[in-house]
């Protein structure tokens, strides 16, 4: 399967890609439900329209035509069905020469949908193809300066459950609902991500975090047919968990896995490994994603190009998943994993990156003695009360939301000395009881940054405000490096302009 050459020519409008491919979707769904195998005409017209588009081609265009030769070499495989998404794989590589690395991740998700049905039927084949392909997300999936992963994923506003119906053709009927043909076309993939992905305004990051998170995951499924003891099993499951997130390096993967541990109580799954397999899965996973945060995407050491919004995002669904997953271990009672956890939380330098994220928007923090004892819960709760008086630290209401509901199933004493202490009684309660009061630390912290902004109102004409590392002995250690930002905006002295700091 060879692809038509674009040729580069200048942008023209693409308004005629939606009747255009509207049309040609009916017609080629009626058709082969009809049982026909050839589509030259269709090739025919599409190879024409990629060879006057300038490049890169639009991703919808793309996935039509691969759409088109897939079918029509389906026969040519026989019943090798590893053989033609191998030859698929290949033939969606070779259009994208001119795409940028998102981009390419991106386009392989019809690919994914042809994985998911091999993992199911034939798991051990399936496994060295998706090596394969884990290799190519590795190369491409880490975000480069001019990398255009801000496009929206569909320019000429065509619906992307609409294009997937071409893929199941085979599974739906004519009056399948959108959200079912997406269902159908990303089983391993929650409501809330779906419905996300098939928004107008989505993005071909988005697409791509969820195309490489979908490969991590039926890799790792794969694994499962391994002749190895259960111990082996893990030990290889968790090794290869974070070589996976280690080698794709990306903030739009990370963001999308997160997202998954959060939003769902399991993985979708189960279909694959049964509930037992996806729990001890879920479970490696988020160890791994709590452990490697820090180190890939917030270490400035690094050689990161993220972009600070990206890494503030991470930061605190970081926090949502440490808070989630301790809670969990409390309810089942887990002692010896809860201190773990504790510990790591203590060492983690994250807190500290959102602590100098806030002392860059102009907060002054007095108290920094009791930020260093909070737990997640109540260094959300402290974030929260900086977004209740004008800071912006969520980037949406759904983030706010669920901090909200974190500080409402938190336990009363949130503070890491009194969980150590009292660690046993806790285990004799509920550990999603309602928080009935704010912890007397966050109320500190809270009543001087109050002061501040009063302070800094009722000076007229000041345009810009000055701020002032706070010298605590305890916390300077930790605070030399830069929060989120790693450039020259913040620099290591004791003075910088708020204006010229970017988030």
């Amino acid at each position: 399967m060879q692809p038509p050459i674009c040729k580069p020519r200048p942008q023209s409008h693409l308004e005629f890609l939606k009747p255009l491919l509207n049309d040609s979707i009916k017609q080629l769904l009626v058709q082969y439900r009809s049982g026909r195998t050839n589509f030259s005409d269709f090739d025919s017209i599409f190879t024409r329209i990629l060879n006057d588009l300038p490049e890169p081609p639009p991703l919808e265009l793309v996935w039509f035509y691969s759409a088109i030769r897939f079918y029509s070499s389906k026969l040519a495989f026989r019943d090798d069905s590893v053989r033609l998404t191998s030859s698929f794989f290949q033939l969606l590589v070779s259009f994208s020469d001119s795409f940028s690395g998102v981009k390419k991740v991106a386009l392989l998700s019809p690919v994914v949908y042809q994985l998911s049905h091999l993992v199911n039927s034939r798991r051990r084949d399936a496994l060295s193809l998706l090596e394969g392909i884990v290799s190519y997300i590795s190369m491409y999936c880490v975000e480069e300066p001019g990398d255009e992963d801000d496009d929206v994923l569909m320019v000429s506003g065509f619906s992307f459950a609409d294009l997937s119906r071409v893929w199941i053709v085979d599974e739906v009927e004519d009056n399948c609902r959108v959200e079912d043909c997406l269902e159908i076309f990303m089983p391993f993939v929650s409501e809330t991500l779906r419905k996300e992905m098939d928004s107008e305004s989505c993005r071909v990051g988005y697409l791509a975090g969820i195309v490489a998170s979908q490969v991590f995951l039926l890799s790792l499924c794969s694994r499962f047919d391994l002749e190895l003891s259960r111990y082996e099993l893990e030990k290889d499951l968790r090794e290869f968990v974070l070589q996976v997130i280690s080698g794709f390096h990306s903030c739009y993967f990370f963001d999308v896995i997160l997202k998954m541990l959060l939003l769902e109580p399991y993985l979708h799954l189960t279909s694959l490994l049964g509930p037992e397999d996806e729990a001890i899965l879920t479970e490696i996973i988020t160890e791994a994603v709590i452990k490697s945060a820090e180190k890939l995407f917030l270490n400035p050491g690094n050689g990161t190009s993220q972009r600070s919004l990206h890494l503030e995002n991470i930061a605190i669904k970081w926090l949502f998943l440490f808070d989630k997953t301790m809670a969990s271990l409390r309810r089942n009672k887990d002692q010896e994993k809860t201190s773990r956890y504790m510990s790591m939380f203590t060492n983690s330098r994250i807190p500290y990156h959102l602590i100098n994220w806030v002392i860059s928007q102009g907060e002054v923090i007095r108290d920094a003695d009791a930020l260093r004892n909070l737990t997640p819960a109540s260094f959300i709760e402290w974030l929260v009360s900086l977004e209740e008086q004008g800071l912006r630290v969520f980037n949406c209401d759904h983030s706010k939301n669920y901090a909200r509901i974190v500080i409402q199933r938190s336990r009363p004493d949130l503070s890491l000395g009194a969980t150590l202490l009292k660690q046993q009684e806790e285990f004799d309660h509920d550990a999603d009881m309602a928080d009935d009061y704010t912890v007397s630390s966050i109320s500190i912290l809270s009543s001087n940054t109050r002061k501040r902004k009063e302070e800094r109102h009722n000076k007229e004409g000041e345009t810009k405000v000055k701020l002032f590392k706070h010298r605590h002995s305890n916390l300077q250690e930790n605070s030399k490096f830069q929060p989120f930002v790693f450039s020259d905006g913040l620099v290591k002295g004791t003075e910088v302009e708020v204006s010229d700091m970017e988030l």
